[in-house]
Order: structure tokens, then C-alpha cells, then sequence
């Protein structure tokens, strides 16, 4: 018989099952934005530099990806529940660059900016909200200006969400039922199978 107390696609009616319902504490996502930049122009400052890096540098590549702060954050309300949101962006990223013999070396920095846009925000209650924002910035086009400035062109996108920590109600099948593993094969059996000679 089919094990159906486990993840995967529903057939059939998905009320056919249900057992129970649940509390679950989760980061409830009130509201969020997503915008694509390109053609930006930025100036980072690395730092961690390996001291046996020669200068002068030249500048291959800086990225980076992931959860980004959000400071200097101000809200102001527009009605309708919603607020005009700003503040400073500020993503790590890694300057990778080469020195004058070639070598490959990396730095770090961060890249910031500033920006405003509109997100609906929660009434005011006990447990408060938070702003997070995700954001990927890439640059393949740049030069450094001294030992530790690099200015060039970029792109980045930026995804920033309003979250709210929350107890929901949610109805469930129950405790998820495990298949069994597949054994893929044991190696050393295959290995002590081949014969000691040729086969004529």
C-alpha cells in the first residue's frame, strides 16, 4: 500500500486524511518588493589584503549574495495601511583582483545604497515586525583608483520583506511517515565480484 502520510504532490481529495490541526510558529511575510538594477555605478573600499600582494592591481570580479542589513531605516505613512519605506542597503561582497605578477588574490568590502519604496506595514501590536532584505550584486567591469579603491559598473537585485513573527492555525495529515532508504549498492561487494583473471 501506498504510503500517503508523507511530502509530496495530492492526488485525489486533499480533505481525505486530514486528522488534526496544528499551531506552528512561523516568520509570516506581511508585504515585500523586488527590484533589478543595472549599469550602476559604485566605489568600494576593500580591506583584508594579503600583504603579499603587489601592487598595482587589477580588478577581475567583486560579488556577493545573501541577507543584507538595512540601516538608517525611517517609515512614513502614506495611508491605506501603507508607509513609504528608506535606508541604506549594505550587502558583503568579494573584490577578487590579480597583482602585478598575476597572482590571484581577494579583499573584502561592502556594497551600499540607498533606496525608498512603499510596503504595507502591520498595525501596531506586542510583537513587532522587521524589515529583511536579500539582495546579489555583480560586477565584472571596474579598476582601482589606489591600493584599497575600486570604482566600476554593476548590476544588483534587491528583495526586501516585511516580517512578521506569528502563531498560525493550520490543518494536517499528522506526524510525516518516512520511506525507507534505498541502498544504492555496497561497493566492495562489486569490487570483490570481478573475477582474479580475464575471462577467455
Amino acid at each position: 500500500m501506498a504510503n500517503t502520510i508523507r511530502a509530496g504532490r495530492i492526488r485525489g481529495n486533499p480533505l481525505t486524511g486530514l486528522c488534526e490541526r496544528i499551531c506552528i510558529e512561523v516568520q509570516r511575510v506581511f508585504d515585500g518588493c523586488r527590484e533589478n538594477f543595472n549599469n550602476q555605478s559604485f566605489t568600494l573600499t576593500v580591506a583584508q589584503i594579503s600583504a603579499e600582494a603587489t601592487p598595482p592591481f587589477t580588478f577581475v570580479e567583486a560579488s556577493g549574495s545573501g541577507e543584507a542589513a538595512f540601516e538608517n531605516v525611517v517609515t512614513v505613512p502614506l495611508g491605506n495601511g501603507r508607509s513609504r519605506v528608506s535606508g541604506d542597503i549594505v550587502l558583503p561582497v568579494t573584490v577578487t583582483f590579480t597583482d602585478a605578477y598575476n597572482n590571484a588574490y581577494t579583499g573584502v568590502s561592502s556594497f551600499r545604497v540607498h533606496r525608498e519604496f512603499v510596503l504595507r506595514l502591520p498595525e501596531q501590536s506586542l510583537v513587532p515586525y522587521r524589515i529583511e532584505v536579500f539582495a546579489v550584486f555583480e560586477s565584472l567591469i571596474g579598476s582601482f583608483l589606489s591600493d584599497d579603491t575600486v570604482a566600476g559598473s554593476g548590476c544588483y537585485v534587491y528583495v526586501a520583506k516585511v516580517i512578521v513573527p506569528t502563531d498560525i492555525l493550520i490543518p494536517t495529515y499528522g506526524n510525516c511517515v518516512y520511506p525507507g532508504c534505498v541502498d544504492c549498492g555496497d561497493a566492495c561487494n562489486a569490487l570483490l565480484s570481478i573475477p582474479l583473471f580475464p575471462i577467455e
